[in-house]
């Protein structure tokens, strides 16, 4: 390979984790960033604002499924043009949208454009650096979390100096920038070909939940980050504010440690896997176990009515540890299928993980509007029973993570895929 072809070809794949960033960072900015500056402003309900978070995950996840098809007949390369584009034009929509419904539709726009990067990123570095796929996938992780990190604590802050539609508009204005130098260095390079062969077959979806192990692999990977992305993205800021009592600023660095540590343990969660000889399992059952009893701590605190803001975050923190080992998921579901099906059960792991959180983070809202909460400067502020009543349905979900966690059968990192039904 030509040197600057090499080069050209990293400011490329650069430029594709750069847009994952900025995807990552919608995914937590709203409402989770500015639940309360959203219900004021559109005068709303909790559902309808975490029904903002619920439409961008729906929209996310269910396009996981259309892309992963698109993605092995058009190339990551193709689907990310045309997903980048979409993205960067939901953005700077939520930024100016006049009504609670425009908004909805800018989310929507966003969650389609997302769900094209993670997948068509995943398959550009396979492609790109075959040779370093995991050392590359791991710094594609990375800079996802950082844009998670940069929409929590850093974009509360812009919010605070300019408003959360300035903010906004700023987020959307790189991205474009990013975009239009991807679609530039795009121009450029040389693009694989279409594979005609690669179908349009839905029935191939089907095949991979006939595997026992896919089953409790989505249960036992998928669940856990799922209730940890709801806390992250939709209701935990305002959780700790409503509960612990934590100023805007200070619930939001909570929420940032928790992305760092995500960011963190998608490098440490292989290295430790491979400390133990490349066994999945440890990690796989220390996601489902450390969820339930994160949840278990929350339960017991509202329960107990401890309102520790040391406590809360300790549970929050554990949940970021839990649910955050996506390279150990991938490394398994490859291990676990066929070379021409480990693609497909991929996307649906992706699916299942953010269409828990979609449902749970829409549910939580009106679960927490059963009981009526306070209104203090047209903020509606959520006491015990309401949080008491979404956590519990969170541990019983989250004890069925930990139950898959132990069906689970070892790979060693090993291809197993003829060993299991």
């Amino acid at each position: 390979m030509k040197k600057d072809t090499t080069k050209s070809l990293f400011l490329f794949w650069l430029c594709a984790v750069l847009l994952y960033f900025i995807a990552n960072l919608q995914k937590v900015v709203m409402p989770g960033a500015i639940f309360n500056e959203l219900q004021e402003h559109f005068s709303a309900t909790a559902g309808s604002v975490t029904g903002i978070g619920a439409i961008f995950m729906y929209t996310y996840a269910i396009s996981q499924l259309v892309v992963g098809l698109l993605v092995d007949r058009f190339s990551g390369a193709r689907v990310m043009a045309w997903g980048g584009l979409v993205l960067c034009g939901g953005s700077l929509l939520s930024a100016v949208a006049p009504s609670l419904w425009l908004l909805y539709v800018a989310r929507f726009m966003v969650g389609f454009g997302a769900a094209s990067i993670y997948l068509s990123i995943t398959k550009e570095t396979s492609r790109i650096y075959p040779n370093s796929f995991a050392m590359m996938l791991g710094f594609v992780m990375v800079g996802g979390y950082l844009g998670g990190v940069m929409g929590n604590a850093p974009f509360i802050a812009g919010v605070q100096m300019m408003g959360w539609q300035q903010a906004l508009l700023l987020v959307g204005g790189i991205a474009t920038l990013i975009y239009l130098a991807y679609a530039g260095l795009k121009c450029t390079l040389p693009m694989p070909e279409v594979v005609q062969t690669a179908k349009f077959d839905y029935h191939r979806f089907f095949e991979v939940l006939k595997v026992r192990q896919n089953i409790h692999i989505l249960v036992c990977g998928g669940f856990p980050f799922g209730l940890y992305f709801a806390i992250q993205s939709i209701f935990g800021k305002k959780f700790l504010e409503d509960y612990s009592g934590m100023n805007p600023e200070s619930a939001g660095w909570v929420l940032t440690a928790l992305m760092v540590i995500g960011a963190v343990n998608s490098l440490l969660a292989p290295a430790l896997s491979k400390m133990l000889k490349n066994r999945r399992c440890p990690l796989m059952l220390f996601s489902g176990v450390g969820t339930a009893a994160a949840f278990l701590l929350i339960v017991g605190c509202l329960l107990s009515g401890v309102h520790s803001p040391w406590l809360i975050s300790g549970a929050f923190i554990l949940l970021a540890f839990a649910g955050n080992i996506s390279p150990v998921i991938v490394a398994l579901v490859r291990e676990s299928n066929h070379n021409d099906i480990w693609g497909v059960m991929l996307s649906v792991y992706a699916f299942l993980a953010y269409i828990v959180t979609a449902v749970i983070g829409h549910s939580t809202g009106w679960i927490m509007e059963l009981f009526p909460p306070q209104v203090v400067d047209g903020v509606h502020i959520y006491g015990n029973d309401s949080y008491l009543a979404a956590f519990a349905v969170l541990l019983v979900i989250a004890l069925f993570a930990a139950y898959s966690g132990f069906r689970l059968k070892e790979s060693n990192g090993k291809d197993i895929s003829n060993e299991i039904k």
